[in-house]
């Protein structure tokens, strides 16, 4: 089953897909790997986490490289969709991800800003709190399976 599963990864394949051609549930998948991660080598759950993300290094790596040799070719459409799609590795490379990090930078400005304006307390959270009602600051909304 570990042995199958890395197969799976190293070929680019979601956790759903995994789960379903182990014949286990999504949900028991995505329970396996997040247990094994506090769990020794020994253990199964923790065999299975390594594994797929172990697949997913090696596919991550194999597209990278030919990303670089696409370019050459100037046609990097289908690694470029694969590192903005892929669960592995969306969280990088995605614009989603592209924008989070902006939002991230523009909290940490006007937090500077804030802390540099001398503000009172009763008056700084008035500020955060109209920043939160636009929006800003927010946590993002779920974007699928990892």
């Amino acid at each position: 089953m570990v042995k199958g599963a890395g197969t799976m990864a190293a070929a680019g394949a979601t956790v759903t897909m995994i789960a379903a051609s182990l014949g286990i549930s999504r949900k028991t998948a995505h329970c396996w790997i997040r247990e094994g991660q506090d769990l020794p080598d020994s253990d199964l759950r923790a065999q299975f986490r390594n594994t797929i993300h172990e697949g997913w290094l090696n596919t991550g790596k194999n597209y990278l490289s030919n990303l670089k040799e696409q370019s050459s070719n100037g046609s990097t459409t289908a690694a470029t969709w694969f590192l903005t799609h892929h669960p592995f590795f969306r969280d990088d490379f995605s614009d989603a991800a592209a924008e989070r990090r902006t939002e991230r930078k523009t909290v940490a400005q006007v937090m500077d800003a804030l802390a540099s304006a001398g503000l009172t307390p009763d008056d700084e959270r008035r500020v955060l709190l109209q920043i939160q009602a636009r929006g800003l600051g927010t946590p993002p909304a779920d974007e699928g399976e990892p």
